[in-house]
């Protein structure tokens, strides 16, 4: 943007100048008659030219009155006089421009602004008032300036860069932000902060003041701008500051009668818990349930105390219960609600809700759950098949992790879940249909084993798969193979009481015996297989289909007798070591 210049020109009100055009060409139109016409025509005229010749006489190098250059009256002075006059006006006026707006006065210097004045052509112009133009706009101009004054505006330039500049500067130091009223806490004492409005300026209508002051001659510009309130009053704060003092006036005192516990928090410490946050035009105090907690761990370590369940401890084949205890609880929410409402209203002591924490299993029930009767056994024994040292550690293992396990009624026992986590031996195992070695050979038979004892037991079996081959140490349908990762033996204990596994591995007779101990069921189980097929495969290969039956009696009552499931064997191809696998 480069420079502005204002062109020197003067006001005329034509409306009055058209009057005295009507008034010329009324005459001209009038109805006159003969010679009395004529000469009232050549009179006026005459009358005219002497006053007009009058006039220049009167007015001759001077500007006509009536004449003003912005606010300067310049009328009867000469153009040197006026020159000499415009020029001291506009010079204290123009010198310096005041910004008048919020706060102090701001006042720049002409210079700053790059402001010049052509006074000489301002002066020309309103010399030429009433001497250009035709004898009738001479004559407009000489009446309105003589009826209600003729003004020329002051020739002035200035450079809207510099002035755009002034003003950019101008707003960085008057433009600020508001700030909300805040509330802070210092140990347990409250500190309000004041709100503050802000302001932000109109950069371009104080610089369109700027070109009005400059064409007018003031001196002065109006700072546009908006006052910007803050969105948190003051009275907000004081509001806050009053809950806040009422909760930290004295200290917190906590009880729990019959447990004749008593804690005391000071003012301070109180202040650690206590939450402050704007919301919309208000401030939010609060206190932190999560922070309180924190505050005050050792009261909940006392007032917490879980309860001990009563459990079982297996001695032997036998089950005894060790006795329940109950413990504490603190009503926390309930606790929480009145503390977070009364402390912020002054309320300083409060009696905590303590509880008795029941156990879950009593010491009672368990005595009435405990497993105390057989009610389901198995055995295989390896020897019959194969006593590889490494398949007989795997027994071990596998039968060890299972030993002493107990389920709660409705609870599923998962053979992988508790085998698949250990370390095993290398010893044969079935992959694809024939005898390879790996980690884990053996375990099918323990898995096996307990199989046909949760049958005997009675309880349902979820998850079971038969192997790929018939296998020396259990009958065909009687099987339950295993595969970490993908083939698992589940079961669930459908009794009202605990059961107890036992599984062991008899080294010295090669037996691997499962039992399974629980309440009285009157269950009376008998298992069945038989082989319904004995032939050969496409491929030729020997194969046999057997279906696998149960029977189920409760007081002479059957409550099952059918098809638990039907099996196919295949061939085994042979190891090449000729040794069997699991």
């Amino acid at each position: 943007m480069g420079r502005r210049s204002s062109t020197p020109r003067y006001t005329r009100r034509r409306d009055r100048r058209a009057s005295l055009e009507g008034w010329g060409r009324e005459g001209r139109e009038g109805r006159r008659s003969g010679f009395g016409a004529v000469g009232l025509l050549i009179f006026a005229c005459a009358l005219i030219a002497v006053a007009v010749a009058a006039d220049y006489r009167l007015n001759q190098d001077r500007i006509y009155r009536g004449i003003y250059v912005g606010s300067i009256d310049v009328g009867g002075l000469s153009p040197s006089e006026a020159e000499r006059l415009v020029r001291e006006r506009s010079a204290s006026r123009l010198d310096e421009i005041t910004f008048r707006g919020p706060g102090d006065d701001v006042t720049l210097t002409a210079e700053r602004l790059g402001i010049q004045v052509d006074v000489g052509r301002t002066v020309s112009e309103a010399y030429s008032v009433g001497r250009s133009g035709s004898i009738l706009e001479r004559l407009g101009d000489r009446f309105e300036a003589a009826t209600g004054g003729v003004r020329v505006d002051l020739a002035v330039t200035y450079d809207e860069a510099a002035a755009e500049a002034a003003v950019q500067e101008l707003a960085g130091r008057l433009d600020r932000p508001p700030r909300d009223a805040a509330v802070s806490l210092d140990g347990g004492t409250v500190e309000v902060r004041r709100a503050e409005s802000g302001y932000r300026m109109d950069r371009e209508a104080t610089l369109a003041n700027v070109r009005q002051a400059v064409d007018e001659i003031s001196g002065e510009v109006e700072i546009v701008g908006e006052v910007l309130r803050p969105a948190v009053p003051t009275s907000a704060a004081r509001e806050a500051e009053a809950e806040l003092s009422l909760a930290l006036q004295r200290p917190l005192v906590l009880r729990a009668s019959e447990q004749d516990e008593e804690w005391t928090f000071a003012p301070a410490q109180v202040a650690q818990a206590i939450q402050i946050q704007p919301r919309g035009s208000e401030i939010e105090v609060s206190l932190s349930q999560e922070a309180f907690r924190s505050l005050a761990a050792d009261m909940y370590a006392t007032l917490n105390v879980p309860a001990r369940d009563a459990e079982f401890e297996v001695v032997g084949n036998s089950v005894e219960v060790i006795p329940s205890q109950t413990g504490l609880r603190l009503q926390e929410e309930r606790f929480f609600t009145a503390l977070s409402e009364g402390l912020f209203q002054g309320q300083h002591r409060y009696e905590l809700p303590v509880v008795v924490a029941e156990p879950e299993l009593t010491t009672a029930r368990a005595e009435r759950l405990k497993p105390t009767t057989l009610i389901g056994q198995y055995r295989t024994n390896y020897l019959s098949y194969d006593d590889d040292p490494g398949r007989v550690k795997n027994l071990q293992i596998a039968s060890n992790a299972i030993n002493d396990t107990l389920l709660a009624p409705g609870e599923v026992f998962s053979f992988n879940a508790l085998a698949a986590p250990l370390s095993y031996e290398e010893a044969k195992v079935i992959v694809d249909g024939r005898v390879e070695t790996a980690d884990g050979g053996g375990l099918c038979q323990v898995s096996s084993t307990l199989y046909m004892a949760a049958n005997y037991a009675g309880l349902d079996v979820i998850e079971r798969h038969p192997h790929y081959a018939e296998l020396p140490y259990i009958r065909p349908g009687f099987d339950a193979t295993v595969w970490f990762g993908a083939l698992d033996m589940k079961f669930q204990n459908t009794t009202d009481g605990y059961i107890l596994i036992k599984q062991q591995v008899d080294e010295s007779t090669g037996d691997v015996i499962s039992r399974i101990y629980g309440r009285p069921t009157g269950l009376e189980v008998e298992m069945r297989s038989e082989k319904v097929f004995d032939g050969t495969d496409a491929e030729g290969n020997p194969m046999t289909r057997w279906v696998t039956y149960q029977r189920i009696e409760r007081g002479g009552e059957v409550v099952f007798d059918g098809v638990l499931h039907e099996d196919t064997y295949r061939y085994l191809k042979p190891a090449e070591t000729n040794r069997p696998a699991t």
